[in-house]
């Protein structure tokens, strides 16, 4: 029997974004919770969950089903029916994709316009409880995955990692660093100094190891 190659490969993308989406959470919440928390670190960790968590969902209700070997489709399709009353939840914060494209992918404008994050236009998780609804929400979808995919998933992450190679073999080496960028520094000198420019480029100066 041929292996589901296509079915694996949506499989893993949706582990993927769930481990993202936990690691996340994870870090969020130890940010809300220290002494020295900045809010706006916070606030990055929390669009980069809403990223991930469309991800997840574009994932799931459009390509698990499309690319899956036709073998898997009616499990897929039976899965679609299962979480449903999940995604009626879900679904309440309509505007998660048009928020990712605004702001978080092309911040801050749409359809070349100026548009502010806050802006009350979008229905999206609105604070923390709502955020962390939204990932717990994204558990239970994640739970049925597993509970009907659960072999394939494990032979999933088995292909990917004998197939693909996530490390550089080649170990980097940039002996002309320093030298370019000064190079650069003068470059960019000579444009200032002829648009009569006060101000300079200082450059970085790198020491490897």
């Amino acid at each position: 029997m041929n292996k589901p190659i296509h079915l694996y490969e949506s499989l893993f993308i949706l582990y993927k974004c769930q481990l993202n989406i936990n690691r996340i959470y994870n870090l969020t919440l130890e940010n809300r919770t220290r002494n020295d928390s900045d809010e706006n670190d916070a606030i990055l960790l929390a669009q980069y969950l809403l990223m991930e968590s469309l991800s997840f969902i574009s994932e799931f209700k459009e390509n698990l089903h499309k690319y899956s070997e036709s073998e898997y489709k009616q499990r897929v399709a039976d899965l679609h029916q299962i979480t449903k009353p999940i995604f009626k939840r879900i679904n309440k914060w309509k505007d998660i994709g048009r928020y990712r494209n605004n702001i978080i992918a092309h911040p801050w404008r749409s359809s070349g316009k100026f548009v502010i994050p806050n802006d009350p236009s979008y229905n999206i998780p609105k604070n923390w409880a709502e955020i962390f609804i939204l990932t717990h929400l994204l558990k239970y979808v994640w739970a049925m995955i597993t509970a009907e995919f659960g072999k394939e998933i494990i032979e999933a992450i088995s292909y990917i990692d004998s197939t693909y190679s996530f490390k550089s073999n080649k170990e980097a080496s940039y002996p002309d660093l320093n030298k370019d960028h000064l190079l650069m520094a003068k470059e960019v000198d000579i444009i200032r100094k002829r648009l009569n420019k006060s101000y300079y480029l200082k450059v970085q100066q790198y020491e490897f190891e």
